[in-house]
């Protein structure tokens, strides 16, 4: 995993917008919450926050994909934690919530961690509401690169290939009921990979309309 190292470094980054980053970054329990295949790509933006004093901290599962991004975060400098049960529950996130309360910034996938691809699941925001986290969505898509035929369309952009990243502060409180706020996650997550191309979203998604 050494040479993703050296890959990631080799891309141009797009963004983020530095109003909106500076937004993400007031609140003192910060959440983001992407799409399982953007990780690779959204990996190369975890420096920003370091670079502030605010660690990152993501939060995987202890399957194949996961112990595999374990590797590259390892070798990124970026912390993360396991899940303990199979989905994104409270219960299985104690850790990741514990790291949160303490002012790191805590990286989940709305879709994982078995997908289906670009669906945002309910437990992300039940682990935002016992961390007491603002939620910032995070937004990626890249130029030329590799796809490896998973589950979550994960893309890896080729070597100086150029990166974007676009960030979406949610309101807080969120008002409306869970089910109205996971609605509001998908469709911005959904509306914002369809405007910039992302080549993480599935392409039939990608000629609608609406989610």
């Amino acid at each position: 995993m050494p040479i993703f190292r050296v890959l990631a470094w080799t891309w141009r980054v797009r963004g983020p917008q530095a109003a909106v980053f500076w937004d993400m970054m007031a609140p003192p329990r910060v959440m983001l919450a992407t799409f399982h295949g953007m990780m690779l790509q959204l990996l190369r933006f975890a420096p920003l926050p370091a670079a502030h004093g605010r660690r990152v901290v993501v939060m995987l599962s202890p399957s194949l994909d996961g112990k595999l991004l374990a590797a590259a975060l390892e070798h990124l400098g970026i912390d993360y934690v396991y899940g303990t049960s199979g989905d994104r529950s409270v219960t299985g996130a104690r850790e990741f919530i514990r790291r949160i309360k303490a002012g790191d910034i805590g990286v989940i996938a709305v879709d994982g961690p078995v997908g289906p691809c670009c669906v945002a699941k309910k437990g992300f925001l039940q682990i935002a509401a016992a961390a007491d986290a603002h939620v910032t969505l995070a937004t990626t898509s890249a130029g030329a690169g590799l796809r490896f035929g998973s589950w979550d369309r994960a893309h890896l952009p080729l070597p100086f290939s150029w990166v974007e990243l676009r960030l979406q502060v949610l309101p807080a409180p969120a008002e409306g009921g869970e089910q109205q706020m996971l609605s509001a996650v998908q469709e911005a997550l959904v509306s914002a990979a369809r405007a910039m191309r992302s080549p993480v979203l599935p392409p039939a998604w990608a000629r609608r309309s609406n989610w």
